[in-house]
């Protein structure tokens, strides 16, 4: 016991929770002080309130149970395999950007493979998935939310383990920004791109394709753009899809 106590840095994994929670809340105040992300986030909270005031029995459940759901397994997370794995010793810029890309990279490829041939496979699961999919074109970020409870459970325990696997792999513990930085990417990503986003001036234009790729995968069970991070591995493994609105010109934007 008194060994295990010894490696268990409670400091680094409450300044990890920490950081990442500065990280999202800063980044969302500076982001949103934008005229135009303003404006986007506003009509995505439009379209999150009709959903949720039409459909009040359809999400309602599913969005708080999914909430709870994450919360409870980060908190868990934290107190029993972060301060197993975080440290607040300094490490190079380097050595940071390249464990913190390591993690997203590793996890994007698996979680595409797991999305792709499980849960669009044949089956329970595809079952499970299904509930995602209930939320059609146009989505929105509540939809980020609407998840079978397993989905949840799954999706979430792969990025701990790949974050968990690297510690294991290099026999070094991951510092706090790195797994700071890696997790609020991962969590804000995924709600992104399920944003109701019409932008289209440079910069923020890539706000709105990537929102736009993944609202193609929910056009129906049979699409691809698998992959949550980047389409990266889509792109290799030739599962791109290109989204009816997009022209020739790039996302043709506004309507329903």
């Amino acid at each position: 016991m008194t060994q295990w106590i010894e490696y268990y840095d409670w400091l680094a994994a409450l300044a990890t929770v920490a950081v990442t929670l500065g990280i999202i809340g800063i980044g969302r105040a500076f982001f949103f002080r934008v005229p135009a992300i303003r404006d986007a986030v506003r009509k995505d909270a439009e379209q999150n309130h009709e959903k949720q005031t039409h459909k009040d029995k359809f999400y309602r459940g599913r969005v708080r149970t999914t909430r709870s759901i994450g919360i409870w397994l980060n908190l868990a997370f934290a107190v029993l395999v972060l301060p197993f794995i975080a440290t607040l010793t300094p490490q190079s810029v380097g050595k940071v950007v390249l464990d913190m890309l390591l993690i997203l990279l590793v996890y994007d490829f698996l979680y595409y493979l797991m999305h792709r041939f499980v849960f669009h496979g044949i089956g329970f699961f595809r079952k499970v998935h299904g509930v995602h999919h209930m939320a059609r074109s146009r989505v929105s970020s509540v939809d980020a939310y609407l998840l079978h409870p397993i989905e949840m459970l799954m999706g979430l325990a792969l990025y701990y383990l790949v974050t968990t696997g690297l510690v294991l792999a290099t026999g070094e513990r991951l510092q706090v920004t790195t797994l700071a930085l890696g997790y609020a990417v991962y969590t804000q990503l995924n709600i992104i791109n399920h944003c109701r986003v019409d932008l289209d001036r440079f910069p923020w234009k890539a706000l709105n394709w990537v929102a736009m790729k993944h609202d193609a995968h929910h056009l129906s069970m049979s699409h691809g753009n698998y992959a949550t991070i980047t389409l990266l591995f889509d792109w290799l493994f030739g599962t791109l899809e290109v989204h009816p609105r997009e022209g020739p010109g790039g996302a043709a934007l506004g309507g329903r």
